[in-house]
């Protein structure tokens, strides 16, 4: 690495100096959704996004995976997942299965495999055009522009 940024002393003096050079340091841009909200044995419950594997529908049940549990939450799939379908970190790669790619370790052919070793599949149709999503959404990230 090398520099790519000079501050002066005091910080105070040179405020917006500093600002920019810690915006030209961030490492994750910032979330579209930072929060989800769900309904929980009667209760609102604030999840953050970045914590969510992954979001399924099963045995007619809503459940939101992360990697210390799996959270059953009132709601259909469409309504839990709605304001998420937006968010570029998750795609949809099996119908009632929604996965945040920043926890994909890799894809083949009928398989997402998540960096927790979990694997869910991916609709054969739409094979093709779910790794070229995850493709772009990893070339993004470093920086790429799409």
């Amino acid at each position: 690495m090398s520099a790519t940024y000079y501050l002066l002393k005091p910080l105070s003096l040179h405020q917006s100096d500093f600002d920019e050079a810690m915006e030209l340091c961030r490492l994750k841009p910032p979330y579209e959704v930072m929060t989800l909200t769900v309904t929980v044995d009667r209760q609102r419950l604030e999840l953050l996004t970045e914590k969510i594997l992954y979001i399924d529908y099963q045995n007619r049940v809503t459940r939101i995976h992360t990697a210390e549990r799996v959270t059953p939450v009132s709601g259909s799939f469409m309504e839990v997942t709605a304001a998420l379908q937006q968010d570029k970190r998750f795609l949809a790669s099996y119908r009632g299965i929604l996965i945040n790619m920043d926890y994909i370790s890799h894809i083949d052919s009928q398989t997402i495999r998540l960096i927790n070793g979990e694997g869910l599949p991916i609709a054969l149709r739409n094979g093709k055009h779910i790794r070229e999503n995850y493709r772009q959404y990893v070339f993004s990230k470093m920086g790429g522009i799409v």
